[in-house]
């Protein structure tokens, strides 16, 4: 598709110089920027999308954000939400030579707009992401797995740039971090990680405020939800917690498939428990989000179903109905985890 792209392979080093430049030369000389979350949006791809919404802007750009779905109502309150456009085609759009397109925190087209893969060729794309099983579908490709989030990668961008943040960016690009870390948790933060966040702060972050906005706005039909799927808990062999969600659940609760977000997490809060798999039946096929802290890497059971994502987090969707996808990944799991106390003897 895109035979004359250049790769970038992102140092992990804070002060290396030019690491962005292709990056910042696209984004330079296009007088127009198309800013693409990722299906399922999540505070990563949010957080990021409104951080680049917001510099644009800044600059003078012309500036056009969207993805194929909706914008999560958790996220709200970050600067350019409303506008933010869900069901975007590229091709309702007057792109021209001072287009560019930019995909944010997507490993694969499939998880962006329907259209992205005939973007007219005199239209660059730039691919901004970290997951390490990226596609480098773009005509640059910007893809950095030492990094917490986009959101991090984004700091460094901008810093590399010389751009100066604003407050509504700033914001936006520690929703994005605090969001994709586990609010700095998880086996993704660095020392990086921090240093993004404790520059942040100096620009008049509150994260009082951010934590709040994120995690003190659920609604009541969005916890009946979770209290249904953490009522179908169960363990696989005591070291994996599974949980599942009918179609149905989120039509009887009145809930929203945004209030999902991150309700796999809260399996892996069981003692003792090093992986876990949340299953949510859709029309034709069902969505599973995997995380681990052990032995077993979820970006590898996700992989068999032609999934992807990180070692800790990764998803991915079965063409089976619930009760066979359920067995087919337990089934997995278990021989996974066989496999490795048989090496570890």
């Amino acid at each position: 598709m895109f035979s004359d792209g250049k790769e970038i392979v992102a140092s992990s080093a804070v002060t290396a110089e030019g690491a962005f430049a292709p990056v910042i030369e696209v984004l330079s000389e296009s007088s127009e920027w198309i800013i693409l979350s990722h299906s399922k949006p999540d505070g990563d791809t949010l957080g990021s999308g409104s951080a680049l919404f917001s510099v644009g802007k800044a600059l003078g750009k012309s500036v056009v954000w969207g993805g194929a779905d909706s914008f999560s109502p958790k996220y709200a309150f970050l600067a350019g939400a409303e506008e933010y456009r869900p069901g975007l085609l590229l091709s309702s759009l007057s792109l021209s030579e001072r287009s560019a397109v930019i995909a944010l925190d997507t490993s694969t087209l499939e998880r962006s707009v329907e259209d992205l893969a005939v973007l007219p060729g005199s239209v660059p794309l730039l691919n901004i992401d970290h997951h390490p099983d990226n596609e480098r579908f773009g005509t640059v490709n910007h893809v950095d797995s030492s990094v917490s989030s986009v959101g991090e990668l984004l700091w460094l961008l901008f810093r590399e740039w010389g751009v100066p943040l604003g407050r509504d960016a700033a914001e936006a690009l520690y929703t994005a971090i605090s969001s994709d870390s586990g609010n700095f948790t998880f086996s993704c933060t660095g020392s990086r990680t921090h240093l993004a966040a404790s520059d942040l702060l100096t620009l008049g972050v509150s994260p009082e405020k951010i934590n709040e906005r994120i995690r003190c706005n659920a609604s009541l039909p969005g916890l009946r939800l979770r209290a249904t799927a953490m009522g179908r808990a169960f363990l696989v062999r005591n070291f994996a917690a599974f949980t599942w969600l009918r179609e149905s659940d989120f039509a009887r609760t009145g809930s929203d498939p945004a209030d999902t977000e991150s309700l796999v997490n809260d399996l892996l809060t069981l003692k003792g428990i090093s992986f876990a798999a949340f299953f949510v039946e859709d029309t034709d096929s069902v969505r599973v989000s995997l995380r681990s802290r052990g032995e077993i890497a979820a970006a590898d059971i996700a992989h068999v179903f032609d999934g992807g994502g990180h070692p800790q987090a990764a998803g991915c969707r079965i063409s089976l109905p619930l009760s066979e996808a359920l067995e087919s990944v337990r089934r997995l799991v278990e021989e996974k985890h066989a496999e490795w106390l048989a090496l570890a003897e």
